[in-house]
């Protein structure tokens, strides 16, 4: 009746969950290296890699893909933008509205 998860595969998930880390924490420790040094490509390079690290293994955390992560992080910062920034984000819907409206009726 329920499907009761392979022990294989618990140990699998969490050796995963641990390299995940791992890799992780190496990359956040070239950051703070790189950091305090002269070197901004090389800071921006550790800063970007971590990023993206940090996505990817958020992402296998809650069980989603790379895209599906990133389109609930969209929403997620949109979310917090027109919360904070009410009267700005009315705005802009305004104006996307009315440009939109202007395509289309320039199109008839």
């Amino acid at each position: 009746m329920f499907n009761r998860p392979n022990r294989n595969d618990i140990n699998d998930d969490a050796q995963d969950i641990r390299n995940d880390v791992s890799q992780l924490a190496d990359t956040l420790e070239e950051v703070l290296k790189s950091w305090g040094s002269d070197a901004k490509d090389e800071a921006d390079a550790a800063k970007r890699k971590a990023q993206s690290l940090l996505r990817e293994t958020r992402a296998r955390m809650h069980g989603r893909s790379r895209t599906t992560q990133a389109a609930c992080d969209a929403v997620s910062c949109a979310n917090t933008f027109v919360r904070e920034k009410p009267l700005c984000a009315l705005g802009t819907v305004a104006a996307v509205g009315i440009f939109v409206g202007a395509l289309l009726s320039l199109r008839k």
